[in-house]
């Protein structure tokens, strides 16, 4: 079951739940007149989605990577790729959103929002904030879900992305290092993680062997690939791939390069290499995920 699968079959009671495409997913339970119970929801190993969950009122308990995490009135959550959801029965109104990670990519990247907050995977971030900072992106959600429910139209992904950019500068715009709620460990096991993360970041292009990040660690790959199964559930082969097949979707989304210069820039040893490569990860070609998904189709919807 995908993701997105499991977010249509929750039992958000009285939810509004809308999808443009997959591409773009809403959830809110902000109009029911009922008891705002929202019930479990099943584990989900986000490989898709930047996922955005903001409470309005009451308490949404979750698990995020086997640690409980309680999002509170005014508190939002964003959990970035690569980290395992649960939600817990809960008592809230909520509105959240999960984005299409290329696409978030492609509007951080576009708009200057990466550039000024550093944005990364394998991570989530908790803020409380102030309730008219609330109130606002409660409002930019509203105009996503109105545009969501119009008729489909030429240029409609162009709007809701407009919307949506919106939505996440006046987001990151609110954040102080005040407001975060920290969800930190410092163990020696959170330090080898969090360097293996930087490392893949920095050599993803050229270094897939799971070997080559303990050497530079400094321990057996055996060690490194545990470790990483108790943050990720993941062995580190698993976690470089995914990290890799990513990045390779945001520069195919954005049309930046041909097939044959990516291969060759991602240091595969030919282009049929690499079409194997990237459809045993995902189950499509990397020319058929190109006709599929490209910025350059939103003009056209």
């Amino acid at each position: 079951m995908t993701e997105e699968d499991i977010l249509k079959e929750t039992h958000f009671k009285n939810a509004n739940f809308k999808s443009f495409k997959d591409k773009y997913i809403i959830l809110d339970n902000i109009e029911t007149k009922e008891e705002p119970v929202v019930h479990a929801v099943d584990e989900i190993h986000n490989t898709r989605y930047t996922i955005v969950i903001v409470v309005l009122r009451g308490t949404m308990h979750t698990i995020i990577n086997d640690k409980f995490i309680e999002i509170k009135s005014n508190d939002y959550l964003i959990v970035m790729p690569f980290m395992r959801l649960e939600i817990l029965e809960s008592r809230c109104i909520f509105f959240g959103m999960a984005i299409q990670n290329e696409i978030a990519n492609d509007i951080y990247e576009n708009s200057g929002i990466g550039r000024n907050v550093g944005v990364r995977y394998f991570c989530f971030h908790h803020y409380h904030f102030e309730k008219f900072h609330i109130e606002l992106l409660l409002n930019d959600y509203s105009l996503l879900r109105i545009e969501q429910d119009r008729q489909s139209y030429p240029m409609q992904e162009i709007t809701l992305r407009s919307f949506l950019t919106a939505f996440l500068a006046h987001l990151y715009s609110f954040r102080k290092e005040t407001d975060e709620i920290p969800h930190k460990s410092n163990t020696r096991q959170q330090a080898i993680f969090d360097k293996f993360l930087n490392l893949v970041s920095l050599y993803y292009m050229k270094n897939r062997t799971v070997q080559f990040y303990a050497d530079k660690i400094n321990i057996t790959p055996k060690y490194l690939s545990s470790i990483v199964n108790i943050f990720t559930g993941c062995s580190a082969s698993v976690v470089i791939d995914r990290y890799v097949v990513c990045r390779i979707k945001q520069v195919l989304y954005a049309n930046n390069a041909n097939i044959k210069t990516i291969s060759s820039q991602y240091n595969f040893p030919n282009q049929s290499f690499f079409g194997r490569y990237f459809k045993r990860i995902t189950g499509m070609s990397p020319y058929d995920y190109l006709k599929k998904n490209n910025r350059k189709q939103a003009s056209n919807l």
